[in-house]
């Protein structure tokens, strides 16, 4: 009787096992969910009550991934998004920290970051900007997640125009009327309602 290798009866057992798939959801577009766009009729409106930090990128980050880190539930760094820097971007920062000396960072087209900040960085090290576009959010819910196609009840994956894999939403976090989604942690910290007159 002659006797395999185990390292081919390994072969052979692994590639007769089902392939499972643990591809995460395709981003969800929520400017096409009826039901989520009604509620931003009456959404309040927001704006960033600290400044946030901006600069032009350094020629050496120009074609690189640039990760964007929130906080996560276990204390540290969570990666939220991975985008790839070009010179039509800004990068901006908060100014505390997310964890340790890990900062959320994050990419801004230069034509946005001109829209909400109404000047553009000059240099490519850190200068401080006031938001002076307010926002609206609404609160993400059970019942947002629930139209967002959530998984675990808890986060969702949406579309947003500059990443493919599109962004991670949290429950108590925030949808915005800019297509994006802002953190709870972050929302307390650097955003105030604006007062309507």
């Amino acid at each position: 009787m002659r006797k395999l290798p185990l390292t081919s009866c390994a072969f052979v057992l692994l590639s007769s096992w089902p392939a499972f798939s643990a591809a995460l959801p395709a981003p969800v577009a929520f400017q096409t969910v009826p039901e989520i766009m009604v509620q931003f009729d009456d959404a309040s409106e927001y704006r960033k009550k600290a400044v946030t930090l901006g600069r032009l990128p350094h020629k050496v980050e120009i074609g690189k991934a640039f990760p964007t880190y929130v906080a996560g539930d276990n204390g540290k760094p969570a990666l939220e998004t991975e985008n790839t820097v070009t010179d039509k971007v800004v990068i901006a920062r908060n100014p505390s920290p997310v964890v340790g000396a890990v900062y959320n960072e994050w990419l801004v087209p230069k034509e946005a970051w001109l829209t909400t900040y109404g000047e553009l960085p000059m240099f490519d090290t850190f200068m401080p900007f006031k938001r002076i576009k307010s926002i609206k959010a609404i609160p993400i819910t059970e019942e947002i997640l629930r139209l967002l196609g959530s998984l675990d009840g808890e986060t969702a994956v949406i579309e947003v125009e500059w990443n493919d894999a599109g962004m991670k939403v949290y429950r108590e976090g925030y949808l915005t009327d800019g297509g994006y989604g802002i953190a709870p942690e972050e929302m307390q910290q650097t955003y105030e309602k604006v007062e309507l007159r």
